[in-house]
């Protein structure tokens, strides 16, 4: 195991949270959006309002969006719908798209691509390394990592940084046209490089990285040690840091805050974000409220209009007992949609786009009319079909119960989903969950026959001991039950 060790400085200051606002990281595989049913446009929109400076009217930042979009010449799909890789934009469009989106933040020192041209043929990774030529041309600082490229595309990069096994500099500097330069460095070493091959490829041979053996004996990490190039890049930083030193020391200090925009700005924008992403998601709203009405209509046909029996009366704690589904179907529908949001959450929190309670409220907030109309669903079979007592009081009151239930088991469900690194893991933690809710609600197992331990702590936590206790009292309560003489 190699390990890399070293400084790193902006404006010969070490590196803080300002250096990460400061930077465009495009990704390799990007997920732009909570929904991949929206638009190419709201990343874009969504990035320059948060990130660009909120000193900068929201006009002109729209503006400078409009001119990314012409800059990579992306006019034709700029109201495109993202969709899915299968069935939604090309995988250069999509890179196009997070470039885009990284830009629209208006970086102010570096714009950062993880191998954009990766899963691209050679036309569509052309057309890349074209895009970021014009940004570069326009005055953007451009540092990407690329494995392999054909001649075409290494001839556009200015400068090179070659690494070895172990994370070693090999080589670091200007390329030149047709690559003399760095040819000219392994000329100078031993190593020549043959007039009809690719510059690119054959380096990596030389340095024993590609299919061929190493050129030489010596170790090209070595050899760039002693180097006069090496000497050169040394001397260079001296004196690039000393300049930006005296710069830096004599302009006036600016107050830098962590996040390019306050507070409730974060709230609103992201929350509307989030909104929108739920609308867009008609299937995930749709399955929950099937699954809602289908268990309470289920349940409410099953035991359908009861009586005052002391069998009813029974029946009528089966009914209510029903209610403890709810977590277990809210748990394994919530938890894939937290994951996906969190690890579009993770890349803009990278780039200090948003604090954390801006993305936990608004997980929260998104899901609260989805749960009030599947309380509503879910309360209206369950009660009145089986024939419950219907007073405004009692009704009211289970219907509070209900919607409580559902808010509980959307929170739960985040929390566990956050908790874990997985969706994976999360589903492993639900049955568990549920079991230990189920078993010591005092239903499973009458309360005196709880272990004293248990009944102590875990009974008096467990929410469904609130939810059961809350519900059957109140249905219960008053309730006249006639015995039959079978009964008596």
């Amino acid at each position: 195991m190699s390990w890399l060790r070293g400084r790193t400085l902006v404006s010969s200051a070490a590196k803080n949270w300002l250096t990460a606002r400061l930077l465009g990281l495009a990704f390799s595989v990007a997920h732009l959006t909570p929904n991949n049913s929206t638009s190419t446009s709201p990343p874009r929109l969504f990035s320059a309002e948060l990130r660009q400076p909120w000193e900068t009217p929201r006009e002109d930042k729209f503006a400078y969006v409009e001119e990314i979009i012409s800059l990579l010449e992306m006019e034709d799909m700029a109201d495109a719908i993202i969709g899915d890789p299968d069935s939604g934009l090309a995988v250069e469009q999509r890179k196009r798209v997070t470039i885009g989106v990284e830009l629209a933040a208006k970086p102010e020192l570096l714009l950062f691509l993880d191998e954009p041209t990766s899963g691209l043929d050679s036309q569509s990774a052309f057309n890349i390394v074209r895009f970021l030529r014009k940004l570069a041309a326009a005055g953007q600082a451009i540092l990407c990592t690329i494995h392999q490229p054909n001649s075409a595309l290494f001839e556009n990069f200015d400068r090179l940084l070659l690494l070895q096994r172990g994370g070693e500099c090999v080589y670091f500097g200007d390329i030149g046209k047709d690559a003399h330069i760095l040819l000219d460095y392994f000329r100078h070493h031993g190593a020549v490089c043959p007039s009809d091959a690719n510059p690119a490829e054959w380096m990596l041979d030389a340095i024993g990285a590609g299919q061929a053996p190493r050129i030489g004996n010596k170790d090209w990490g070595a050899i760039w040690r002693d180097s006069n190039e090496f000497a050169a890049v040394k001397e260079e930083i001296v004196q690039i840091k000393a300049e930006r030193k005296a710069q830096v020391g004599a302009a006036p200090e600016v107050e830098q805050q962590e996040f390019a925009t306050p507070l409730w700005h974060q709230i609103k924008v992201v929350n509307a974000r989030t909104h929108r992403a739920f609308w867009r998601s008609p299937n995930y709203g749709f399955t929950r409220l099937f699954n809602h009405v289908a268990i309470a209509l289920l349940t409410g046909l099953a035991f359908l209009q009861l009586d005052d029996s002391r069998t009813s009366l029974q029946y009528r704690v089966f009914v209510i007992f029903q209610a403890t589904v709810l977590p277990a179907l809210i748990l394994a529908q919530v938890e894939p949609k937290y994951d996906l949001s969190r690890l579009i959450y993770y890349r803009e929190a990278a780039s200090k786009t948003y604090r954390q309670l801006p993305f936990a409220l608004s997980m929260v907030l998104a899901e609260m009319p989805y749960s009030l109309i599947c309380a509503v669903a879910f309360f209206l079979p369950l009660t009145y079909i089986p024939g419950f007592q219907s007073a405004s009081s009692r009704a009211g009151y289970q219907f509070l119960i209900i919607l409580i239930t559902e808010v509980f088991s959307v929170t739960l469900a985040q929390t566990i989903s956050a908790l874990t690194p997985s969706t994976f893991i999360a589903m492993l933690m639900n049955p568990f969950v549920i079991i230990i809710f189920a078993l010591f609600c005092g239903v499973a197992v009458p309360k005196p026959q709880i272990p004293r331990f248990w009944r102590v702590w875990l009974y008096q936590l467990d929410p469904f001991t609130r939810l059961i206790g809350g519900m059957v009292a109140t249905e219960l309560h008053d309730l006249p039950v006639r015995c039959s003489q079978r009964n008596m």
